[in-house]
């Protein structure tokens, strides 16, 4: 029994294979035809047909002197953009230079220009001080007088308006009467014994000062105390002995 139908099975095969074969020739008369010629043929590309060809390097075809005449060229490049770049990195100090000195130069017309503005008027302060000075003795004059007090009074308040006048520019008198002698602002002519001002201390300003801001004009005129009138001949009694 199993040896029919093994002979059964092996009849079905070549009968298929049969019509398979049939079917090819028929639908593909041509491959067969070259397969029949070529049987050791294969009809997919080869592993090497399908490999990527590599581009084989061209062989350099410069020769010897084209190449020393490149390089030469080359360290020509070479010494031309170290001359370049010498003369950038000067031009940058020179230029940083420059802005540094125009910063200066700013800074100094600034504080120029404050000065100017601050003290412009020290000159006609100055020129001024005389005529204030004589201003004063005229009214000192006036008020001693009794026909004169009138006109004293009114020449006072001008008086006041010019002082304001002046205060509001900057110009401040010095007026150091019973404050320590400073020699920096005060011009001493004089001592006197003083029992009320303390030795050392200003006791009468013949001439007031000024100061324009912080910047003096002139000095204060000033009689400096010497103490009281017992202690100052003792003092001489002593320097005499």
């Amino acid at each position: 029994m199993l040896d029919l139908l093994s002979a059964g099975a092996r009849s079905g095969r070549r009968l298929v294979y049969r019509q398979v074969r049939t079917f090819f020739r028929t639908v593909f008369p041509m491959a067969e035809e070259a397969q029949q010629k070529n049987p050791h043929s294969q009809t997919t590309d080869s592993p090497e047909a399908n490999e990527p060809q590599v581009n084989q390097p061209e062989q350099d075809t410069t020769n010897a002197p084209e190449a020393a005449a490149e390089a030469d060229e080359r360290s020509e490049l070479l010494q031309k953009l170290e001359q370049v770049t010498a003369e950038a990195e000067e031009n940058q100090r020179r230029y940083l230079r420059a802005v540094a000195d125009l910063e200066n130069y700013r800074k100094r017309a600034q504080r120029e220009k404050d000065e100017a503005r601050r003290y412009g008027c020290e000159s006609l302060a100055s020129d001024l001080l005389p005529v204030l000075d004589n201003f004063s003795m005229g009214l000192q004059a006036a008020s001693q007088h009794e026909a004169g007090k009138v006109f004293a009074e009114g020449f006072a308040m001008v008086q006041t308006q010019i002082r304001q006048v002046l205060e509001s520019n900057g110009i401040q008198p010095i007026n150091p009467v019973g404050e320590p002698f400073n020699p920096h602002q005060h011009e001493a002519v004089a001592h006197q014994p003083s029992d009320e001002v303390p030795e050392g201390n200003v006791l009468a300003v013949q001439r007031v000062g000024f100061q324009l801001h912080d910047r003096q004009l002139r000095p204060a005129t000033v009689v400096v105390s010497s103490g009281p009138a017992q202690q100052t001949e003792a003092k001489s009694d002593e320097s005499q002995a």
